[in-house]
């Protein structure tokens, strides 16, 4: 569910009639971000929101990220955007078009949250071992509860997700100069 080793293009570039459509854009060189400080982000414009970052050629891991001028502030989980919840709604979720759950911020009918936090600031980021507070200079927050309950089910047990008890969320949230991340 935590996502650790990452690769970035950074190497000699690859010509795109040479990479094919899933290729990397440029040779990948071993990415090991440091947990980021709130200090680095707070205060700081968000430019762009993405769920889907982080591939590993023939699919996504779905992390989830907001580009802060040239870089990424990325929150490394598996389907991130389905651990996070803001103003009581998941940020995005699976589920929403099977059981009529709430509707959530982001799914296949569009996307509210883009419109609640592009131009906002940073406020504050509080990240801890099991939970994440991310707040906007309006007030609008993106969290991740320190209770499962809030969590998405795993298809398999129809129990909501955990953390290992070796995960720590503080090392799944960093910055990154480049929304194509390889896992």
């Amino acid at each position: 569910m935590i996502l650790k080793k990452f690769e970035i293009p950074a190497g000699r570039p690859i010509p795109e009639d040479q990479r094919g459509y899933f290729g990397p854009s440029a040779e990948l060189v071993r990415f090991k971000p440091a947990p980021v400080l709130p200090a680095e982000v707070v205060g700081r414009r968000i430019d762009e929101v993405c769920s889907n970052l982080g591939t590993y050629g023939m699919g996504g891991a779905g992390m989830f990220g907001l580009r802060l001028d040239a870089q990424w502030l990325v929150f490394a989980l598996w389907s991130a955007a389905q651990w996070m919840i803001a103003e009581g709604r998941r940020v995005e979720d699976a589920r929403y078009a099977r059981d009529g759950a709430p509707p959530p911020w982001r799914s296949d009918l569009g996307d509210e949250l883009s419109g609640r936090v592009l131009g906002r600031t940073i406020a504050a980021l509080d990240v801890r071992r099991r939970s994440m507070d991310l707040s906007l200079d309006d007030g609008f927050a993106i969290r991740i509860d320190e209770d499962p309950a809030t969590r998405p089910i795993w298809e398999g047990n129809q129990k909501p997700r955990k953390f290992g008890w070796r995960d720590d969320l503080r090392r799944a949230v960093f910055l990154c100069p480049t929304d194509e991340i390889w896992i």
